[in-house]
């Protein structure tokens, strides 16, 4: 899991890096990173409901696999 975030960090920072090399305007960039910094929480909620659901359907096919057995 750290290294999803870590990537996804990565890719948020360089769009600011991208926004503060290219729009120079300080009132312009504010609106901008507030939308990159929600697009990070989305991406990153996005991640963990994936992950939980994983984990909700691997307990549920071993659930299955143990009583196929029986």
């Amino acid at each position: 899991m750290f290294a999803v975030d870590t990537f996804i960090d990565t890719v948020q920072g360089a769009k600011k890096q991208f926004v503060t090399t290219f729009v120079t305007d300080k009132e312009l960039q504010k609106p901008l990173f507030a939308f990159v910094d929600t697009q990070t929480a989305f991406v990153k909620q996005v991640v963990e409901t994936n992950k939980a659901l994983a984990e909700q359907a691997t307990a549920a096919f071993q659930k299955f696999a143990k009583t196929a057995k029986a």
